[in-house]
């Protein structure tokens, strides 16, 4: 009964409309359409405020969920993001009800039913993201489903936090949920939700109420179209949803029609496979013709032994990230967006591993083929009447940490701490810079969290939280910055943390039409230091960002500088670390930039004087922060003299960059040098 990869790839899409609901459109007079859609989104705002009202988890309370609304098949008519992947995959796990359980005897659906699950393998994410969907029935008729997501941040796996880095198989990963019938009469079966929480013994409050979040969250949206279908009839809610469907479809097709036929290339790389660093290759190849988008992702690295990979629906839902923010952000966030698209995916790659493999990673394994599409559709976008949507990627660092133990209140917590997501740097732009610390890339919506609320839930204390001088990408227009943060283990003895962060090494987000990538991120530890003693005593000389910390070494301890990828350990009273959320990737030539936006970025200290001196060729006073422009014209016009005179014929650079490899130790995950084929077996028991 397990759906394969081809159906939940084929899921994704609208199913063909009945007969019925061909019927029900004539039932729309002029306006409703405009009208009842709008109704639908005043509806998911209501549910999601309820949602984050009720729920306690890091991510949950940043807004990085979605609820939504499903055709009575599971076709996906609209929805709050949130996290457009969570809205795209919630039709999965419906539709394989609806297929499935609705005619098994015993099973059923009926009204009150209360449906949860959380693996991969059902159209899930990975498993930390529990998804709960209601049917809705009105006169005995199901006319809708609705749903309410969100990553729970412990699964009872073999590490604390949902996410372990050591997982080799799914059967690591912890509770991992086909979908089940977890209620009855709209309650919550007590029996069924012990069992969850007792999965969850690491942070047992946080699965209990979380649950009764995301019912009541999907229970408000229900009752809501309870209401609507009774004011205004079952069939004329089918002709909507329908309508919708259409619309959305026709309106992606028509504008994907106006764009450029052609093949539109890009590539990356990542420097992180679960605990290890080892370098892989993403490779995105996107045919546009006609009114049809066809994403090849051949080329891309084999799949690993690491918990780093993820199935190809979770893959295109991570495409629609891009989609639906950027060129279709003006149409509904339906089915119907996805209808025109084909997806070719290989079988054995990372992104489309064997059922065995682990997947708890999933999401951030997908970094860097969202920067490849976001490139890739900037490309096609350039010539276009909508020019003024291209952008660079977004950081795609993925900057939160998993932090674990008991806090100061004497209650156990697992979660992943949601300031660092949410901070990310934004693309630059063809028209404006990327914006600073914008959200998440996973969720273009959500909202960092208070650092009073984190420290009041959590046990550990910020020393530093800002933005990363010089991290977005420079460019005419640059990226937005991302954020860093030294936080202290705080009131507890011991705290558990681990991160899987990438770009120490190199960076999986980069700059478009000659716009800079972000800069690398390091890792920085200091165990068992002095700090409490330095606070107690008044100390003028504490840090004022990672760069003080490492250089100043005002702060006594252990110093280690290498990679932000930090398998779980136990850290001490006192001990600290420096965490990294990546800016965006830059836009157009650095000399283009306009000198008066580099000195306001040096006021704002986002920039260095080294960074506006010898990247973009600024002269100006130090003191006044005043430009010479005569003089910075002539920096800029010596400058691309030199480019010319460092330039090469390209014949003659790729000869020599063709002889370049790097070190064996790196490529352990990539596959063959340089094509990324598979080069090994992988036996998961």
């Amino acid at each position: 009964m397990k759906p394969d990869t081809r159906k939940l790839l084929e899921w994704i899409k609208p199913i063909p409309p009945a007969d019925d609901e061909l019927a029900a459109l004539k039932l729309l007079q002029p306006g409703d359409y405009e009208i009842y859609t709008e109704k639908l989104n005043n509806f998911l705002l209501e549910s999601k405020e309820v949602f984050i009202k009720l729920g306690v988890s890091s991510m949950l309370r940043s807004g990085d969920l979605v609820t939504g609304v499903y055709t009575p098949r599971g076709d996906m008519v609209a929805a709050w993001c949130g996290t457009y992947l969570h809205a795209v995959v919630g039709q999965l796990p419906i539709k394989f009800v609806a297929e499935t359980w609705r005619s098994e005897e015993t099973v059923g659906v009926r009204d009150g039913d209360i449906f949860y699950a959380s693996d991969p393998l059902y159209g899930g994410i990975h498993n930390c993201d529990q998804i709960l969907i209601m049917p809705v029935f009105n006169g005995g008729e199901l006319i809708a489903w609705t749903n309410a997501a969100v990553h729970q941040p412990e699964t009872g796996a073999c590490e604390a936090g949902g996410m372990p880095l050591s997982a080799r198989t799914r059967h690591d990963e912890g509770m991992l949920l086909s979908p089940i019938k977890i209620g009855e009469n709209f309650c919550l079966r007590e029996d069924l939700v012990e069992m969850c929480v007792n999965l969850m013994s690491r942070a047992p409050r946080m699965q209990a109420i979380d649950m009764r979040a995301r019912l009541s969250a999907a229970d408000r949206l229900r009752t809501r179209l309870i209401s609507l279908a009774r004011e205004k009839g079952n069939d004329f809610l089918k002709g909507l949803f329908r309508m919708t469907l259409m619309e959305s479809e026709k309106a992606v097709r028509r504008r994907i029609a106006q764009w450029n036929d052609g093949y539109y290339r890009a590539v990356t790389f990542m420097d992180t496979v679960g605990p290890h660093q080892s370098m892989v290759r993403n490779f995105l190849t996107l045919q546009k013709k006609d009114d049809r988008l066809i994403w090849d992702f051949t080329g891309s690295s084999p799949e690993n032994d690491s918990p780093m990979q993820t199935m190809p629906h979770s893959l295109a839902a991570n495409m629609t990230i891009h989609l639906m923010a950027y060129p279709f952000h003006d149409l509904p966030v339906s089915a119907g967006v996805l209808a025109p698209m084909d997806w070719i995916i290989p079988e054995g790659t990372m992104f489309n591993p064997h059922p065995e493999a682990a997947q708890s990673y999933s999401a951030p394994a997908c970094h860097g083929a969202m920067s490849l599409g976001t490139v890739c559709m900037s490309k096609m976008m350039f010539d276009s009447l909508q020019r003024d949507l291209v952008a660079a990627p977004s950081g795609n660092t993925g900057g939160g940490f998993i932090g674990a133990g008991p806090n100061q209140w004497g209650v156990p917590v697992a979660d992943i701490l949601a300031f660092g997501l949410n901070t990310e740097g934004h693309g630059a732009r063809s028209d404006m810079d990327g914006v600073d610390a914008f959200g998440f890339s996973h969720c273009p919506t959500g909202r960092a969290p208070d650092i009073e609320e984190t420290e009041n839930e959590f046990q550990f204390l910020h020393l530093v939280a800002k933005f990363a001088r010089d991290s977005g990408g420079f460019g005419r227009y640059r990226g937005g910055c991302g954020t860093e943060i030294i936080y202290i283990v705080n009131y507890v003895d011991w705290a558990l943390y681990n991160t899987a962060l990438k770009g120490s090494k190199i960076r999986n987000c980069f700059g478009i039409f000659g716009g800079y990538p972000p800069q690398t991120l390091p890792g920085i530890e200091v165990l068992h230091t002095d700090i409490w003693e330095k606070m107690k005593r008044g100390d003028k000389d504490l840090p004022a960002d990672a760069l003080g910390l490492v250089t100043g070494r005002a702060i006594r301890g252990e110093y280690s500088v290498g990679s932000m990828n930090k398998p779980t350990k136990v850290v001490l009273n006192g001990d600290l670390w420096a965490l990294f959320n990546g800016g965006g990737g830059g836009y157009g030539d650095v000399l283009e930039r306009d000198p008066d936006l580099v000195v306001e970025d040096l006021r704002r200290e986002v920039i260095s004087h080294r960074t506006a001196e010898t990247v973009y060729r600024v002269a100006y006073n130090h003191e006044t922060l005043d430009v010479d422009y005569n003089q910075t014209g002539e920096l800029r016009h010596r400058e691309r003299e030199d480019r010319k005179a460092r330039g090469v014929r390209w014949a003659d650079f790729e000869k020599e960059w063709a002889q370049m490899k790097p070190v064996e130790e790196a490529l352990e995950y990539y596959g063959s040098w340089p094509d990324a084929k598979k080069t090994r077996e992988i036996i998961r028991m």
